[in-house]
């Protein structure tokens, strides 16, 4: 018996020589569902009624796409990352930005925050606070009671208090900053019939959204305790404030903005990465430099909580107990569940990540895109997950740098751009002969939306859901069957659940398309004759699920194989 027969239908493996693969993989698998063993069409992409805020588009260059809330949606242009509040109920709804800038190719501007009552107007506060300057005179002394002058006598039979002040900005949501600098010279020896007079610096100018400033003073013990909160417009406090009724110390010591745009402070830019670390942790990266807040407080950034890794960062991938730092070079795993207290190493390993928004979050680990391949990566460390699917080459020749990932059903969904073609494919990580195949459609942005479950992706300009529309035409080419002797095959069959619309069935031998057949029935239809060859490829096309492919040298062997 010469002839073959696939009833079994899988994905392809480009990497592997046509000849050799297994007899139901493919040379060619676009836009097909491979999970059930028989061939079916991927559904398409179904239309939606979404469509972002003012001050915000969805074009065929939108890069971004998040979900706010359930009425508002963000698109963009720009590269952003996006996390939510790690505020349990935040009353504001907070959202925290980086990238905002970036549509130029540059790493952004300074990093920011919205909320719902602002984000369809486009607006955005700086994230952070800068530390006021500091007091520009020493506190002026004047006696409680001016007209008996007691303060010669006091100082004949009183140790007087030194005080030093400092003073913090805070925000119309209960953010605060760091504390101005204390001046030596600002210290003032009071006595306790005297009242200290403070003048603020003056206000720092900045869209932060600062409305209150809070002024603490030394105790006996030098400790700097709250004394007061006042308007942000008011210019100066007489301080008449027992020690004993002084609050809470200051407890924004280290706080620190994260690196902004002023270069001359940030060499390596913006921060920028952001992501959402479990514990109410946010980070990000600058250059060579990770970057983590306070727990539970977003606008605080302290410099101390900083590390420093030994090539330039691509991207930041969080785990359960810590966050996978890929860089240009060799990766880092950073360690710890307190931003106090992480820890970092260096992975032993080449595979660097060429494009940040290849990475996906898979659940108990990370894929993203290295000059090699896919790599799955994770606490347990680094694997090349495509290495027995693509060569090197051939990996290349999607433009790894060009991809953009994204989760749905336990597939890495990719899309890629050479500059001649744009298109997509899906990655099975779990392995098997249905690890991979292609999508025929390109996307440039998306958002998985865990509350529904969906995929939404930005196809030519518009939100679309992924895999809930009607069938796609799909292709899918059988490997190479190479057969001792030449032959002539002279029958064929197409079984199908349905025949409308028609599937198209193709025959190749040496390379040479031999036959083209409309499918209208389960029937064997002849095949031409004429000619001989030792190397056949059978192609089936449509939007219909196949259950079997039968290519035979005579009717009599489809029957007794049947």
């Amino acid at each position: 018996m010469t002839g073959f027969k696939i009833d079994t239908f899988s994905g392809k493996a480009p990497k592997v020589f046509a000849r050799l693969l297994p007899n139901d993989m493919a040379q060619v698998a676009d836009n097909v569902r491979l999970d059930s063993g028989r061939l079916d069409p991927w559904k398409g992409n179904a239309a939606t009624s979404i469509s972002p805020v003012a001050s915000y588009n969805i074009t065929q260059q939108t890069k971004t796409l998040f979900r706010y809330n359930s009425s508002i949606w963000i698109g963009s242009n720009e590269e952003l990352d996006i996390a939510r509040s790690p505020i349990a109920e935040d009353p504001w709804e907070r959202i925290y930005v980086t990238g905002v800038g970036s549509a130029s190719g540059g790493n952004g501007d300074y990093p920011r925050m919205t909320l719902a009552t602002i984000v369809g107007s486009g607006t955005y506060y700086q994230l952070g606070l800068p530390a006021p300057a500091s007091l520009p005179s020493a506190p002026a002394l004047t006696n409680k009671d001016a007209a008996a002058a007691t303060a010669t006598l006091l100082a004949d039979s009183e140790v007087p208090q030194s005080r030093s002040y400092v003073v913090t900005y805070v925000t119309a949501y209960g953010e605060e900053g760091p504390p101005s600098a204390p001046l030596i010279s600002n210290i003032v020896e009071v006595y306790s019939d005297q009242i200290t007079t403070v003048t603020f610096p003056a206000n720092v100018s900045g869209n932060y959204n600062i409305t209150q400033k809070r002024l603490y003073r030394t105790d006996s013990s030098g400790t700097f305790r709250r004394v007061t909160e006042v308007p942000f417009a008011q210019a100066t406090y007489a301080d008449t404030v027992n020690e004993v009724n002084l609050g809470e110390a200051n407890p924004t010591t280290s706080f620190a903005a994260p690196p902004d745009n002023v270069s001359a402070d940030h060499k390596d830019g913006p921060m920028r990465g952001l992501v959402s670390m479990p514990n109410g942790i946010l980070a990000g990266f600058s250059g060579q430099t990770v970057c983590f807040s306070e727990a539970f407080q977003p606008h605080a950034w302290p410099k101390d909580f900083q590390l420093t890794v030994k090539s330039d960062i691509v991207a930041l991938a969080p785990m359960t107990n810590g966050l996978l730092v890929l860089t240009k070079e060799k990766p880092a795993m950073i360690q710890g569940l307190s931003p106090s207290n992480m820890a970092m190493s260096e992975i032993d390993s080449t595979l660097s990540c060429v494009s940040k928004r290849s990475v996906v979050d898979m659940g108990e680990y990370v894929i993203y895109a290295s000059p090699d391949g896919l790599v799955m990566g994770g606490e347990q460390g680094l694997k090349l997950a495509t290495g027995d699917l693509l060569t090197r080459d051939q990996w290349q020749e999607i433009v790894p740098t060009s991809l953009v990932g994204f989760f749905w059903e336990g597939h890495y969904i990719g899309f890629y751009s050479t500059g001649s073609e744009d298109k997509g494919f899906i990655f099975d990580p779990r392995g098997g002969k249905n690890s991979f195949s292609a999508l025929d459609f390109h996307a440039t942005a998306g958002y998985n939306d865990l509350e529904t479950d969906e995929l939404y992706l930005v196809v030519s300009g518009s939100v679309v859901k992924f895999a809930q529309g009607s069938a796609l035409n799909f292709k899918w080419r059988t490997k190479k069957f190479y057969t001792p002797s030449p032959i002539n095959p002279a029958v064929a069959k197409v079984d199908c659940d349905s025949y409308s619309p028609n599937p198209v069935f193709k025959l190749y031998s040496d390379g040479v398309l031999k036959h083209t057949q409309t499918v209208t029935n389960s029937d064997s239809f002849r095949l031409p004759s004429g000619y001989k060859g030792q190397e056949f490829e059978a192609e089936i096309t449509g939007s219909v699920a196949v259950n079997e492919i039968c290519v035979y040298e005579s009717a009599r062997e489809i029957g007794s194989n049947a």
